[in-house]
């Protein structure tokens, strides 16, 4: 059998490493948040870092102010305006981490979660990963389960399902994303993206969305980044090849399965990588309404993304 599990204490968590031998391929997962925080391909006979993770060999860190990086963005994603909404008639405002005077990114992207099962076998080696939310933000007091399943594949390929389950008596909003940044090892400026959209998200000079739909071919054919900024969501085509992340060595396609409609592109400041996030629905949408899933007591949501490296020489 050509796959690995390997687990390790990592500070307060554990560090999950999924390992293809026969490729040398390797895809490390934190509990802390459930988040992908390495991916490690053999490209041209060297190693190749495709994921911009964070250091946690001293614990959590900075996360939230180094960029979220790989993070798991439940109840909702992105911005949330003023970290308020309302629902049946009463507001509610989240306590977690603010950007300025936007709630950010949800509240479980620093949840510890159990390890429930592992598997090996000829096509892969896969974590189902558990967490309970017991309602303790004020801002979101309805109580639900998040189940993840990281698969590392044959052939470069990494899958990811989240199941939640909404434990609550009444109906709940939700919204779903994962923040991971990418790279080939060098500045983003030199790779190209491919995007299949169907529309591209109007924001205002806050950048929330005003409720617009433009229309949008700019990565139609594929685009060198070069110093483009990039802080955008879109209405994308799920269809075969979603996103292209590419240079003229190496291809990661994006490819979402299952209920995430929308991807969002944001390029850092140091331009090392690219955050491509993939979004149930658009940010804000527990104002807006855009993408917003609300959740029937005991209702079960299933979400699914891949994320496949090629070598073109």
């Amino acid at each position: 059998m050509s796959f690995e599990i390997q687990t390790a204490p990592l500070s307060h968590f554990e560090l999950i490493r999924l390992i293809d031998t026969s490729s040398n391929t390797v895809a490390e997962i934190v509990t802390k948040g459930a988040l992908l925080n390495s991916w490690q391909v053999m490209a041209q006979s060297k190693p190749l870092q495709l994921v911009a993770g964070n250091d946690f060999s001293k614990g959590w860190g900075d996360f939230e102010n180094n960029g979220f990086r790989g993070g798991k963005m439940s109840p909702f994603s992105c911005r949330l305006e003023n970290g308020q909404y309302t629902l049946e008639d009463r507001v509610y405002t989240i306590e977690k981490f603010y950007h300025e005077k936007h709630a950010l990114h949800g509240i479980l992207y620093d949840a510890v979660f159990t390890i429930q099962s592992s598997e090996t076998n000829a096509e892969g080696a896969s974590v189902n990963l558990q967490y309970r939310y017991e309602a303790t933000d004020k801002g979101f007091p309805f109580a639900y389960t998040i189940l993840i399943k990281w698969q590392l594949h044959k052939n470069n390929v990494v899958t990811v399902d989240t199941i939640i389950t909404n434990l609550s008596e009444s109906t709940i909003p939700m919204m779903d994303g994962w923040h991971p940044y990418f790279s080939f090892g060098e500045t983003i400026n030199d790779a190209f993206i491919t995007l299949k959209a169907k529309g591209k998200i109007q924001y205002d000079e806050g950048l929330l969305p005003t409720g617009k739909i433009l229309d949008e071919n700019e990565f139609e054919s594929s685009r060198k980044i070069e110093s483009l900024h990039l802080d955008n969501c879109y209405l994308v085509d799920a269809t075969a090849n979603t996103c292209i992340l590419e240079n003229e060595d190496y291809q990661l396609i994006v490819q979402p399965i299952l209920n995430y409609p929308y991807l969002q592109l944001y390029t850092p400041s140091d331009r090392k990588s690219i955050a491509i996030e993939n979004l149930t629905g658009i940010p804000n949408c527990f104002n807006n309404k855009i993408g917003l899933q609300l959740l029937k007591p005991h209702q079960n949501w299933v979400l699914k993304t891949s994320y496949q490296f090629i070598t073109k020489k």
